[in-house]
């Protein structure tokens, strides 16, 4: 599929997986309107790469896969790692984890976004190379949210997502299959919500604006557009 289209969706996941259990089906959807979709993975083995090149290629998604541990992840370190990430990629929209999460990694990665996103939008220091994303989005993962604020209807997608699921081999025997059990119910309420079949929950977060600083501007003419 060709990229035909200039919306640059970023989706940073601390784990192999986090991607197609928090928006596989978001991914495949995005994919099929011609967007591009980067997935960047923080950590991850040599075997667990290839579980998650094999379940970003079902869904369509380039992958950045970095190689640090579980559990050594800190907020400043992602941060940097992002920025230049953010300033090549020049994604509209970044989905990642939400601070409601359990698992310590998932919520230094939710920090680390917020601060990459707002920081890479700085064109008094990156001049040129500036670039601030449009949409924050947090999904969920293990933990449901408690107050999503976007529903995506994924109905169409989720043979897709199922598909990706099946890719994590070593997830699916080590925990019996539990995850595609978890997220088939998951999308299931969030479609019953959704008033679809399949949906996947977000939170979206509205960056601040301190100033003239930012790139592309943030500033509106008026509150509809």
């Amino acid at each position: 599929m060709s990229d035909s289209s200039s919306h640059h969706l970023l989706v940073v996941a601390a784990h192999p997986d986090d991607e197609t259990f928090g928006c596989g089906g978001t991914i495949a959807l995005e994919r099929a309107n011609g967007n591009p979709v980067t997935v960047c993975c923080l950590t991850g083995t040599v075997a667990r790469h290839r579980e998650l090149e094999a379940a970003c290629e079902t869904l369509g998604a380039k992958v950045i896969a970095l190689k640090a541990k579980d559990m050594t992840l800190t907020i400043s370190d992602v941060t940097k790692t992002l920025i230049p990430i953010i300033h090549e990629k020049r994604p509209e929209v970044i989905i990642s984890h939400s601070a409601e999460d359990y698992h310590p990694d998932h919520r230094i990665v939710h920090e680390a976004v917020l601060r990459a996103a707002e920081w890479a939008g700085h064109s008094t220091q990156y001049k040129s190379k500036a670039w601030r994303p449009k949409r924050l989005l947090f999904m969920e993962i293990n933990n449901l949210l408690s107050m999503p604020t976007v529903l995506v209807d994924i109905s169409d997608y989720i043979e897709l997502k199922t598909d990706a699921i099946y890719e994590y081999a070593s997830q699916m025997k080590k925990t019996e299959e539990y995850y595609l059990f978890f997220n088939l119910q998951k999308g299931r309420l969030r479609g019953l919500q959704a008033g679809t079949e399949y949906a996947e929950a977000f939170q979206e977060i509205l960056m601040p604006i301190h100033g003239p600083f930012y790139s592309p501007t943030p500033t509106v003419k008026t509150i509809f557009s």
